[in-house]
């Protein structure tokens, strides 16, 4: 009977200490799983609206198992479970500061499910192999089952060694569809490497699953090295297309630089990876050249970028080299010289006929300067000549004879002379 009371006691106190509140005790929490993932399961404790604790507990049965203190009064708090504490068998409840117990859960532990079936991956060439520039065309598709929804949408990865699949063309959604097309456009050999698909289906928790991976497509992008172009006097006059030793028996093509057609095409043997193009017989000095070659891929050719342009001299007695002015691009230019030419040189008359009629007209001026200061001087200046006529006495006839023609120098005609120049040596 002591045995049977001790033990009502122990019960009555774990009652009041774990389920049973005071009159004062705030009103007890809810605990929840918000989430699943992997080998764990995330728990919640949440006081009602208007309460808070800075100490949050939870309880595996009685046991305390984990606790979370907080430095201000909060409402909520996480708890993590791992291990052997995920297993649904277990019970948990919580509780903040001295509140009551909350209600007791079981975990949901993840349930593993299956993924979808992998789709099947084909590409267009089917060989995988392609040139820079050039288009592959992937088709997705989903294994059909009528038991199941269509897909939702697809995805196409590329992946690389040491690195998860990047996405390399947005995602297809489509609508009561099994399959999608996916169109890539290469640019280098950074495209190339394996290529896989798959499927996205809706879950009935409305959560995305994706499907297993389709088996890996290998894509190669092939870029063939550039060509070496050289001019050489090797058995006469010749370029030289040298192309990849790996490449051998590939097409080599001659373009002259700015040209859109080859000038010359010539096809390696099966164990020459190079050209030889003779001089062409009429070029013009100074002209540029390039090569070009390609090799087969299955059912498609890849093509090589030009090669570094070489310009060609004029081989003196061997080709009858043309002056690059003579042809059509350089025709305006021979025009514009000519006209130009012309210009200056009736530039250069007009002016000098505007210089010549200058000149003379300043010296005809300064002869008209001259004369007029000539006379100005000459009529400045007064000249008197004094003539004074002097009385001839004409005796008699008898002596006239004798007489006649003798001045007189005894009196003047005049009495005054008659002044006409002041200087009578001037004239």
């Amino acid at each position: 009977m002591p045995f049977c009371g001790f033990f009502l006691t122990a019960l009555i106190i774990l009652k009041l200490y774990f389920c049973a509140a005071e009159y004062s005790a705030p009103p007890a929490p809810t605990l929840i799983q918000t989430a699943t993932g992997g080998s764990s399961v995330e728990l919640l404790c949440q006081a009602p609206g208007g309460y808070g604790g800075l100490v949050f507990k939870l309880y595996k049965m009685r046991q305390l198992i984990d606790k979370v203190e907080r430095s201000t009064e909060q409402q909520r708090a996480h708890f993590i479970l791992r291990g052997k504490d995920t297993e649904k068998k277990n019970l948990y409840c919580c509780q903040y500061d001295s509140s009551m117990i909350s209600s007791y859960m079981q975990p949901e532990p993840k349930v593993s499910v299956s993924p979808p079936p992998s789709p099947n991956l084909m590409v267009e060439p089917s060989s995988g192999q392609v040139s820079p520039g050039e288009t592959l065309s992937f088709h997705c598709q989903a294994p059909p089952d009528s038991q199941k929804q269509p897909p939702e949408a697809f995805l196409l990865l590329r992946t690389a060694k040491g690195s998860p699949g990047s996405m390399v063309a947005p995602a297809q959604l489509v609508s009561q569809s099994h399959d999608a097309r996916f169109s890539v456009k290469t640019v280098g050999r950074e495209d190339g490497g394996e290529y896989v698909c798959l499927y996205q289906l809706k879950s009935a928790n409305t959560e995305q699953v994706n499907s297993t991976a389709s088996q890996p497509v290998q894509i190669t992008v092939i870029e063939l090295p550039v060509p070496t172009l050289s001019w050489s006097r090797h058995n006469g006059e010749v370029l030289e297309c040298v192309g990849s030793p790996s490449y051998p028996q590939g097409f080599f093509y001659l373009f002259r630089v700015g040209a859109l057609s080859p000038e010359a095409t010539h096809q390696a043997s099966l164990i020459q990876h190079k050209a030889r193009f003779p001089v062409p017989t009429r070029y013009e000095h100074g002209a540029q050249y390039q090569c070009q070659y390609s090799v087969s891929l299955g059912n498609s050719n890849a093509y090589s970028k030009m090669s570094s342009p070489v310009t060609i001299p004029c081989i003196t007695g061997y080709h009858s080299c043309t002056s690059a002015s003579t042809g059509n691009t350089d025709l305006p230019l021979i025009v514009g010289s000519v006209s130009a030419g012309v210009l200056f040189l009736m530039v250069v008359v007009i002016l000098g006929f505007a210089v010549h009629r200058h000149i003379k007209n300043m010296s005809e001026r300064r002869r008209q300067r001259d004369q007029e200061k000539f006379w100005q001087h000459v009529h400045a200046r007064d000249h008197i000549i004094d003539l004074t006529l002097q009385r001839v006495d004409i005796e008699s006839e008898a002596n006239g004879q004798m007489l006649r023609g003798r001045p007189s120098f005894s009196e003047p005609i005049y009495d005054y002379p008659m002044a006409t120049f002041k200087n009578p040596s001037l004239c």
